[in-house]
């Protein structure tokens, strides 16, 4: 059963039924973040919260796929560490894409709920298989099986060597560029929120639990995932946050959308 969405939320609902309208794509272009400055690291004793929680979001271009799409992050900028949220890794899985534009489109309607925090995301990490909708990228290769994990088994799906593909070394880009301590990676359709590495990931996915409609679901480690390299092997706060469904239902998408709002804002305050 659909949820009554609250009336704070109608804003951001709004503009999200426009993205809709227009598919996996994000902000209209008249509302696009500008390009992202470089600027130097900041931390949390460098400047206040409050000075955060107003600024406007910018755009940063990580890379390019095999056609020559795009594949940016959207950047709040505020207290580092950073928190990483990624969707449509897998280009079947088009709920995923629209989950972490619905968050986009709620920071920037909510900014409060920034908790003063640099905040990442990348709504379209394939976005050729988004266009195609097919899970792998155009070389055919799962790129959730391309990480440099220490369980990377190179084969033609997995690709032939660690960050083989365009989109795969894109992701990678962010997580040297703003080394994030808290990463969740969107999926669909196994239901489940699943800790990726050791006890920081599985406290911060009981925390999730208890605000989300999803179960606590502690899958086996995939090799060459990002759950492998970036939970198990790089020890950071890892989520694989897997929706029930790989689509959008065409019923009321925007409160099925709006209920898996609160485990992500938890991970934002506190991964």
């Amino acid at each position: 059963m659909a949820r009554r969405l609250p009336g704070r939320t109608m804003a951001a609902c709004a503009v999200l039924m426009a993205v809709l309208a227009v598919g996996c794509k994000s902000t209209p272009p008249d509302a696009e973040p500008p390009p992202c400055p470089r600027a130097p690291r900041l931390a949390i004793t460098d400047v206040g919260r409050a000075a955060y929680n107003s600024s406007a979001p910018c755009r940063a271009e990580l890379g390019r796929s095999v056609r020559g799409r795009p594949i940016e992050a959207t950047v709040f900028e505020g207290a580092e560490p950073a928190v990483l949220v990624i969707g449509g890794i897998h280009g079947d899985e088009s709920a995923s894409a629209h989950l972490v534009e619905h968050l986009l489109v709620h920071l920037r309607v909510r900014p409060e709920d920034r908790a003063g925090r640099q905040i990442v995301l990348i709504p379209q990490a394939n976005p050729d298989g988004l266009v195609v909708n097919t899970r792998y990228n155009r070389h055919g290769v799962d790129l959730n099986r391309n990480f440099p994990a220490g369980n990377f088994r190179a084969s033609a799906r997995n690709g032939q060597a660690p960050l083989s593909q365009p989109e795969s070394r894109a992701v990678a880009a962010a997580l040297e560029r703003y080394r994030p301590s808290c990463i969740v990676s969107v999926h669909g359709p196994l239901n489940g929120i699943d800790p990726d590495g050791g006890r920081a990931s599985y406290e911060l996915a009981q925390r999730m639990v208890a605000v989300s409609p999803v179960p606590l679901r502690d899958l086996p480690a995939l090799p060459g995932s990002l759950g492998s390299y970036a939970g198990k092997d790089l020890g950071l706060a890892m989520i694989t946050y897997e929706l029930p469904d790989k689509r959008l239902p065409g019923r009321d998408p925007a409160a099925y959308l709006e209920q898996h709002l609160p485990a992500l804002l938890l991970a934002i305050r506190e991964g």
